[in-house]
């Protein structure tokens, strides 16, 4: 079987439209203005979904380069969740680029693909200090499921697809090696 670049992998706009639900429905639930998922590139972040909320700073598609001390970095590195009170109060977290937004609370947590590879991070991000409660951090939890589940099967179509071609490959090439066979003059023993 193949190796699978899982940063690579193409996620459908059903997909994306049902995410799209997701992070309107935990920042309407949550009164939170963003939420975000975030999909991991080689050298960059994406804003790969958004809240569709008033106040939510962020740009669809929108990118960041890696190692400018984001708090979905820190998920990445970390492969835990991680949550940010108040910025303005944390010395780890009061240069964040995120200030700039206005955006001084965070609750993230990573995204795994089923091999283990980050796809990114489903997060909440707030402009007033936040204490976020366990309904919400169970809300966030349950989503971040549903979204591993949606990984697992784009992951496992990725797969099937990789493995058709291959095959394919296979059959197109044994096919040529039967033809060449067929048309090559037939060998006479020389007895």
């Amino acid at each position: 079987m193949a190796l699978i670049d899982t940063k690579e992998i193409y996620i459908h706009e059903d997909i994306g439209e049902s995410w799209q639900e997701i992070v309107n429905l935990i920042s309407e639930i949550s009164a939170i203005p963003a939420t975000l998922i975030m999909r991991l590139h080689k050298h960059e972040l994406e804003v790969f979904t958004r809240s569709q909320t008033p106040n939510n700073p962020y740009t669809p598609r929108e990118r960041e380069r890696i190692g400018m001390g984001l708090y979905c970095e820190a998920v990445i590195n970390g492969r835990k969740e991680l949550i940010v009170n108040n910025a303005l109060e944390d010395p780890d977290w009061c240069n964040n680029p995120d200030i700039k937004l206005g955006m001084i609370a965070y609750f993230g947590m990573p995204l795994h693909w089923p091999n283990g590879d980050i796809f990114g991070t489903i997060c909440m991000l707030d402009n007033q200090p936040q204490q976020f409660d366990n309904p919400t951090k169970q809300l966030l939890r349950r989503f971040q499921a549903i979204i591993e589940t949606d990984l697992n099967k784009v992951y496992q179509q990725a797969q099937l697809t990789n493995e058709n071609k291959l095959l394919s490959k296979k059959v197109a090439e044994q096919t040529r090696e039967l033809e060449q066979l067929r048309n090559s003059p037939p060998q006479q023993n020389s007895a």
